[in-house]
């Protein structure tokens, strides 16, 4: 079977009556007014802004109205802020932590020089949005770090809100990734951004299309109503992620964890005898690695790296009950994910990241396809794995003038792939007194998926109005063998009756 996706193109053009500037999804802004001791505007006030981590700077006057805009602000690391003029005395803000894709508001009121500054922040992290109609929380890297996650999977954080259900017994449950659904919306339509691109798979798009290891992930925004135009395109939740950045000093971590299955809890009534289905395992053993390190690349404090890394390795046994062939059949899973990113600072006005990541996996008994009754000749080993490569450019052309551009590139070789541990005839034999037992199979399925997108906003403010133009083009091509759980059984498939 050979499909081919067509090229989808959207553009918007959007007018808003709001003091903030436009930003894309994975950096923020700082918007402010300066005013002096009788609340009149001060013109010409030098802002600057410095991240604490990279050292980067960007730099702003007041305008006519006292207006100041520092755009396409990095969301890795705390800032401070600086306001300075001659004759007033300088204005200091601390530890300012940005969230992506929002818009912190300031509102400072300068002294002479042997007096002390005013100021009000709005807008920064941990406040109840105000300013926009979307509902939805932001989650940093430390709270990631510090939930309990089940096998590290950073698709189990949206379910820290109510509004967001697993997704039981739907769709691709023997992806590596939990699936979900919001306010009832269908588990196909959670829209996923990563570093504003896309972070969908336009094949099958059940969950991200390449996972990400937790230690990259330095924020994730879950919107459960996400009424931005630059969300479109979905009826479900939006997720979207930012990874980390290096900084201007040298920081890693290491982990380790085993779960052994000796401490795992035991079903009051089960035994292997009783087992209905592969998914009631007897044995449960895992074993998980993380890897993280990041810094600057030479002494200019121009170019910082980060690298990370996971490897899950998890045994599931699980007993065959049907007295053709009884016994334990232990299931395999191996994956790993691997991610890099590259950030350069030409001058104050233009940036560059690149980003690469790999999601990679196979698993002997997928959705525990042996057990019970279901014999091991009819085990299907699953393979998965993704790439996903980006290039982004953001230039501030104008203190009020944006322009961000996105170029992506994503592999799924195999996006899904389906092999009979043994090729042959499927039998279903009903035995009286027992049930039936199911013996073979030939669903076999290798399928390929790529997209190319490129993406450019341009955001300009005029006044007390923003205007935004941009335009997203994304081709999806996939073809292979076979269909989404294997197709049709190649050798034929036999139904005894009782």
């Amino acid at each position: 079977m050979r499909t081919t996706f067509p090229t989808y193109i959207a553009i918007a053009i959007l007018l808003f009556s709001t003091l903030a500037i436009a930003q894309t999804p994975d950096t923020a802004i700082i918007v402010g007014q300066v005013f002096d001791l009788t609340h009149s505007v001060v013109i010409g006030v030098r802002i600057t802004a410095t991240n604490d981590a990279t050292g980067l700077k960007r730099s702003a006057e007041t305008d006519s109205k006292g207006k100041f805009f520092l755009a396409a602000l990095p969301v890795a690391g705390s800032y401070t802020l600086t306001a300075s003029k001659a004759g007033f005395a300088d204005a200091r803000v601390e530890n300012l932590n940005l969230a992506g894709g929002r818009s912190a508001e300031m509102s400072l009121q300068l002294n002479p020089s042997a007096g002390s500054t005013v100021i009000e922040v709005t807008g920064v992290v941990g406040e109840v949005l105000t300013d926009e109609p979307q509902l939805g929380e932001r989650i940093d890297s430390k709270q990631a770090q510090e939930t309990p996650l089940l096998n590290r999977r950073i698709t189990y954080l949206p379910l820290l809100n109510s509004a967001n259900r697993p997704a039981l017994n739907q769709g691709d449950v023997f992806m590596n990734e939990n699936l979900f659904t919001t306010n009832g919306s269908g588990r196909r339509q959670t829209s996923f951004e990563v570093d504003g691109s896309t972070g969908n798979d336009s094949w099958g798009r059940q969950t991200v299309f390449t996972n990400l290891p937790l230690s990259s992930v330095q924020e994730m925004t879950v919107l459960e109503n996400a009424f931005s135009a630059e969300y479109g395109a979905t009826t479900g939740g939006v997720v979207n992620i930012v990874t980390k950045s290096g900084s201007n000093a040298l920081h890693g971590e290491i982990l380790g964890a085993f779960r052994p299955s000796d401490t795992q809890a035991k079903l009051s009534g089960f035994t292997a005898a009783n087992a209905p289905n592969g998914n009631a395992i007897t044995d449960d053993s895992l074993k998980q690695t993380s890897a993280s390190f990041g810094g600057p690349i030479g002494s200019s404090g121009r170019t910082h790296f980060f690298v990370s890394g996971e490897y899950t390795w998890q045994n599931r046994t699980s007993p065959v009950t049907s007295p053709v062939s009884p016994g334990p059949f232990e299931g395999h899973y191996r994956g790993w994910l691997a991610f890099a990113r590259l950030d350069h600072t030409i001058n104050n006005r233009h940036s560059l990241f690149f980003r690469s990541n790999v999601d990679n996996f196979h698993d002997t008994n997928p959705n525990g396809a042996v057990g019970g009754n279901s014999l091991p000749t009819v085990d299907r080993i699953f393979k998965r794995r993704t790439y996903s490569e980006e290039l982004g450019e953001t230039a501030v052309l104008k203190p009020a003038l944006i322009n961000s551009a996105r170029l992506q590139f994503q592999l799924g070789s195999p996006i899904t792939e389906f092999d009979p541990a043994v090729f042959s005839t499927q039998y279903t034999v009903p035995i009286k007194g027992v049930g039936s037992f199911v013996s073979g199979t030939s669903q076999a399925a290798e399928l390929q998926n790529r997209q190319y997108e490129f993406s450019d906003t341009l955001s300009a403010s005029i006044g007390r109005h923003e205007l935004r133009f941009g335009a997203d083009v994304i081709h999806a091509h996939n073809g292979g063998n076979g269909k989404e759980f294997g197709g049709p059984s190649f050798l034929g498939a036999f139904t005894y009756k009782t």
